[in-house]
């Protein structure tokens, strides 16, 4: 997660705590990623363009999975950084480009991937279009993001009571803030609907929609997954770029 506000990741505290927090169990990489790579199936010879990816964590299992080659982009310099000094392969790279200035690219590309980033730009409908241009003919473009029950509430919280999840404010669209390691956080909250109405208006197919549930593995590993049994933390999307669609 690496386009949370503008400046975020630029106070060194907060990114060393971001950091520590990703070496512990938790729901990205027992959850969310599982389910992501399930969904990409076969890449050889592909071309992957990872937006916000971060501290570049998954770009030596694209390669390893036959991707033909890898780029990066994130809006965080010290993410940029850690990345160019951690991972370092043949026909990987990373660019300090932020999503909303992605149509700034002047390659293409086989897929788009995007993990849990979608949630924080304001501007969907024009990273959808810009992703589209982005991607080569037959492309496909999956991510995952905070699911919308969880987006709705101000401070996206939402509240376990019992057995029970509240929520409210699902219907009301926008801006959401909150605080994360002390830290202002912005997000913006969508409709399931407007998600995938959107994509679809862009020029995407859209071939499958998750919302993944803990294996029994998983939950014997983290208890705290029990709570993706009542209500889903994750919202997970694949679509292909239908070629006669003219996006513009």
């Amino acid at each position: 997660m690496v386009v949370m506000s503008k400046n975020v990741f630029s106070n060194s505290s907060f990114f060393a705590r971001y950091m520590e927090l990703r070496k512990d169990l938790n729901h990205n990489d027992l959850l969310e990623h599982p389910e992501m790579m399930r969904l990409l199936g076969n890449i050889e010879g592909k071309s992957v363009l990872d937006l916000g990816c971060g501290s570049g964590s998954y770009a030596k299992e694209f390669i390893s999975k036959g991707s033909s080659s890898y780029l990066g982009i994130d809006s965080s310099s010290l993410m940029i950084e850690k990345a160019k000094e951690d991972v370092k392969g043949d026909n990987i790279s990373f660019r300090l480009l932020p999503l909303e200035k992605l149509g700034e690219l002047s390659e293409s590309f086989d897929i788009a991937y995007s993990s849990l980033v979608f949630h924080y730009i304001e501007d969907f409908e024009k990273l959808s279009k810009d992703i589209y241009n982005a991607l080569n003919d037959n492309g496909v473009l999956l991510f995952s993001q905070m699911h919308p029950l969880l987006s709705a509430t101000p401070a996206y919280q939402g509240y376990f009571l019992g057995d029970f999840f509240a929520f409210s404010s699902y219907q009301q669209e926008g801006r959401r803030d909150g605080k994360w390691f002390n830290e202002h956080v912005v997000s913006y909250h969508r409709r399931l609907s407007s998600i995938i109405s959107t994509l679809s208006r862009s020029g995407f197919f859209v071939e499958n929609v998750v919302e993944p549930i803990p294996s029994e593995e998983a939950l014997m590993e983290f208890s705290k997954l029990q709570r993706d049994l009542v209500r889903p933390t994750f919202l997970i999307v694949k679509a292909r770029k239908i070629t006669s669609f003219s996006c513009s």
